[in-house]
């Protein structure tokens, strides 16, 4: 053999060495679904997690918007019986010759 053949052959077979087979590729493959699926079912718990936490806060604001709610409902009338006053304070102030003091 020539130099020349055995350097082709010597480069064959260091590729041959490095190179991955079929087996190695189907494990690799395997090894890399595992990781992947562990992954996910990791991300999916947080996400539970995260859900939880963010329906736990709506449940808080919804019965704060509804205490809120309630509060105004009671409120509602005092805005008319204070309208109803400043009406009262116009027209006597009027009566008296006062000028204006509520808007």
């Amino acid at each position: 053999m020539d130099s020349n053949n055995a350097e082709i052959i010597e480069t064959l077979g260091v590729i041959l060495a490095k190179m991955a087979t079929k087996e190695d590729v189907e494990s690799l493959r395997a090894e890399l679904r595992s990781e992947m699926q562990a992954g996910f079912a990791g991300l999916r718990a947080e996400m539970r997690e995260g859900f939880v936490d963010i329906r736990s806060e709506i449940k808080e604001i919804r019965e704060r918007l509804d205490a809120l709610e309630f509060s105004v409902k009671n409120i509602s009338g005092y805005a008319k019986e204070i309208d109803h006053i400043i009406e009262r304070v116009s027209a006597i102030e009027q009566h008296l010759g006062l000028g204006r003091s509520i808007v």
